[in-house]
């Protein structure tokens, strides 16, 4: 099978990585803070609850704040079992590509007669989320970040499977059918 030049990108960056087994959302978040901290020096917190960016529709979503504060990978509340690992896993790819979070603004002083969702352009929705997809960069980007989260859990549950029998009599039986 012929590899493109981003599969093989992909391979390599989790071919570094020993994957922690069994693969759960808290066993690869702790992962997550492990390199995050020795790739970018900084400490990384999960969030759980409404989207730090309002207005934005997400399932996950990787932030820088403003400042000397730890960094956040946000995961939707609805999302569990192996949506939420999945999405977790994109947004680690993300960062073990070597892809840019997405920088939370600071907070702006409140005016007097128009509220902070005005000012925050919520309530016209995102320029991006309807120009994101036809920028090629930015499905370049997206793309990598999924094929590192689905080849994240395929090898995930290829380790898995693989570590199943320890017992030699089920193994034989195993192999045997």
């Amino acid at each position: 099978m012929i590899q493109s030049a981003h599969d093989r990108k992909i391979r390599q960056a989790l071919a570094a990585v020993t994957l922690p087994s069994p693969l759960t959302f808290d066993t690869l978040f702790a992962l997550m803070q492990e390199r995050y901290q020795l790739r970018y020096g900084r400490l990384l917190e999960l969030l759980r609850g409404p989207s730090p960016i309002p207005g934005l529709h997400a399932n996950a979503l990787w932030v820088q704040r403003p400042g000397d504060g730890p960094d956040a990978v946000w995961v939707d509340a609805a999302l569990t079992g192996s949506a939420a690992v999945h999405n977790l896993g994109h947004e680690w790819g993300h960062q073990e590509m070597g892809h840019k979070p997405l920088l939370l603004p600071v907070k702006p002083k409140p005016y007097e007669f128009l509220g902070p969702d005005f000012l925050d352009g919520c309530l016209f929705g995102r320029a991006r989320s309807h120009e994101g997809p036809q920028d090629p960069e930015y499905v370049r980007i997206e793309n990598e970040a999924e094929g590192f989260a689905y080849l994240l859990r395929r090898q995930a549950a290829e380790q898995a499977r693989d570590t199943r029998h320890h017992d030699p009599l089920v193994d034989r039986l195993h192999h045997s059918l």
